[in-house]
């Protein structure tokens, strides 16, 4: 029996769904529109190139089920499965977003493979602020972790355990 098929619906779409939040949550330190754009780009290429590689992902069982469900969403799926944040102001969503890891976290430790999960998440973080983000069509831009991500990486180690 897959973790999957051992959860709710709900329980499972919070799993797939905590990773994006947390870039989110970086991507949106600092930076503008389009620096936000890049580094959720950055997220979802790590994912695919994980879904994509031989063997499994090297994050354990639990993160190899997210990135097959992942892989085999439609586009209305994924829409279906998007996360609705109820603030409108960017420190709400932000605030949301804490919570809703945290109550990610909550479940997720019950789960094998946590650990794994864990390691995902934070270094799918870690590359969205590493980032390459400002100049011009990226030109002359620059991949430095400001003190605004930096604090953001930290809060969401901290929120994971």
């Amino acid at each position: 029996m897959t973790i999957k098929e051992q959860l709710t619906i709900d329980q499972w779409k919070t799993l797939v769904n905590a990773p994006g939040a947390a870039s989110t949550f970086v991507s949106t330190a600092s930076g503008g529109a389009f620096e936000v754009f890049s580094e959720v780009f950055t997220a979802s290429k790590f994912s695919a190139e994980l879904a994509r590689k031989e063997g499994g992902s090297g994050y354990g069982m639990l993160v190899d089920e997210i990135l097959d469900d992942m892989k085999d969403m439609t586009v209305e799926e994924a829409k279906e499965y998007a996360v609705k944040y109820q603030s409108r102001d960017p420190q709400g969503i932000r605030d949301e977003i804490k919570q809703y890891i945290a109550d990610t976290v909550a479940l997720a430790r019950t789960l094998p493979d946590y650990e794994g999960y864990k390691r995902f998440i934070l270094e799918m973080i870690v590359k969205v602020a590493e980032t390459k983000t400002g100049g011009i069509l990226g030109i002359g831009g620059s991949s430095v972790v400001d003190d605004k991500e930096r604090s953001a990486l930290e809060e969401i180690a901290a929120i994971l355990g």
